[in-house]
């Protein structure tokens, strides 16, 4: 049966735990780890070239140094022991370094990814390789270069395979958390477009039935005010009447304000602003950016209102993600199927760092995307040469909007992690197949040779 799980033992654990999340505490228990065969063995590795205390102080002084290193230099914490194994007994195999072999070469794999990954388990075996023939140069035969082969695979390049496998399944599940908090933020949005949309139906409501109501009622004191058939007393009735109706009637105002978004400021720019305006106060602000407008047709309020987001957003994307980037908008017509009014603001790489875009979307670019569907366009944003770029396609006619991209955040999110999950894996299997292949080129060649 197996033990019951109780507040009481996972408080006793937690400590543990804590203790391995530090980087430090987990160097260390490295480090004791892969030298207590170094300090237990009082043997001399086959064919050493040193006596016991100095293999033991070599090997010490070097798994000390990887594990100093191991986190921002992967590949040379994984080199070392192997390369000082072959200096020192002029073999790969040492029982006193094995350990730290199979602990670094894991780490390499656990810690590098994508191309760069591959490249530097070519170097390590590169690497490996010329110090075997550095070390042994007057040994060549097939058959000691087959063993050195064979003990890569099993010391180096299986380690490193299941280094990869362990980097990408936290990838996975990483990505699994990812997409867990997108599609809480999806259903946040979801809930924040009801209330508004509620918030929106009770203003209405409450300008259809009571507005007409106490224009109606001002209207008919202001009437009695001016009427001679009524005394003093009556005409002043009539005048709190209507300053009740007109203070009333505010009141309705603000109370409909007060049903609008969360956050809602009043607008900075004026209501008639133009994109060239803009662009100018964005440009005396400091930032580079510029213009082209080449567009010689009209272009309907909707539309003009839709460029104008679309422009705004853009900028303050830009200057947001990538900071003291150039920045082009440049604005075109275009005659295909329909007539359309093409909008694109791209910006470059920022020059103290590169773009990134990590992290899920913000609610600025889904509320353009809705602004440009409701006008019948089409919103395309994408990397573009390092840097970003936002394409919005307007109809310069009117037309019924179209349906809503098809697929969701979500669903994009979980498409883009399988794709980098499989082509992790690909690259995971690729190097021990291909060291395999190699192994058993040596092996035929050998055998032919024999």
């Amino acid at each position: 049966m197996f033990a019951e799980i109780t507040p009481r033992s996972v408080a006793a654990v937690e400590p543990i735990w804590r203790l391995l999340g530090n980087r430090h505490a987990a160097d260390l228990l490295l480090w004791v780890v892969i030298t207590a065969p170094v300090l237990l063995s009082d043997e001399v590795p086959y064919g050493s070239r040193l006596s016991l205390p100095a293999v033991r102080l070599v090997d010490v002084v070097v798994l000390t140094l990887a594990v100093v290193v191991a986190r921002r230099l992967p590949f040379l914490a994984a080199v070392l022991p192997a390369s000082v194994a072959i200096a020192v007994s002029s073999d790969l195999y040492s029982q006193q370094l094995l350990l730290g072999q199979l602990a670094f070469a894991f780490l390499l794999g656990r810690r590098t990814g994508g191309r760069q990954a591959a490249w530097q388990l070519g170097a390590a075996l590169a690497t490996v390789g010329v110090t075997f023939a550095v070390a042994n140069p007057s040994r060549s035969e097939a058959e000691e270069w087959f063993n050195l082969a064979s003990g890569l695979v099993l010391q180096f390049v299986l380690p490193w395979t299941a280094g990869q496998c362990a980097r990408q399944y936290a990838e996975l599940i990483r990505a699994g958390w990812d997409l867990a908090e997108r599609l809480e933020q999806e259903h946040d949005l979801v809930a924040h477009q009801v209330r508004l949309r509620e918030r929106a139906r009770i203003a209405a409501d409450m300008h259809d039935s009571l507005g007409h109501e106490l224009s109606l009622i001002a209207v008919r004191a202001a009437a009695l005010q001016v009427d001679p058939g009524i005394g003093a007393s009556g005409r002043q009735a009539a005048d709190e009447l209507r300053q009740a109706a007109a203070s009333a009637t505010e009141r309705l105002h603000q109370i409909i304000g007060m049903l609008g978004e969360d956050g809602d400021e009043p607008p900075i720019a004026p209501a008639g602003d133009t994109i060239e305006s803009l662009v100018r106060r964005v440009a005396d602000s400091g930032v580079a950016v510029t213009l082209a407008d080449s567009s010689r047709v009209p272009v309907p309020e909707a539309t003009a209102r839709a460029a104008y987001r679309v422009v705004q957003e853009a900028l303050t994307n830009a200057t947001k993600h990538a900071p003291a980037a150039d920045i082009a908008v440049t604005m075109r017509d275009e005659t295909q199927d329909e007539q359309v009014l093409v909008v694109d603001v791209v910006n470059g790489t920022p020059p103290k760092a590169p773009l990134r875009n990590d992290g899920p979307p913000g609610y600025g670019l889904i509320g353009l995307d809705e602004r440009v569907r409701l006008v019948g366009g089409t919103l395309d944003v994408r990397t573009a040469d390092g840097g970003f770029a936002v394409t919005a396609r307007l109809p310069l006619e009117p037309v019924g909007a179209p349906s809503p991209a098809a697929a969701p955040t979500s669903s994009r999110a979980l498409a883009a992690a399988r794709r980098r999950l499989w082509r992790g894996l690909v690259g995971s299997v690729v190097a021990p197949g291909a060291m395999i292949a190699i192994l058993i080129l040596l092996y035929v060649a050998n055998f032919d040779r024999g």
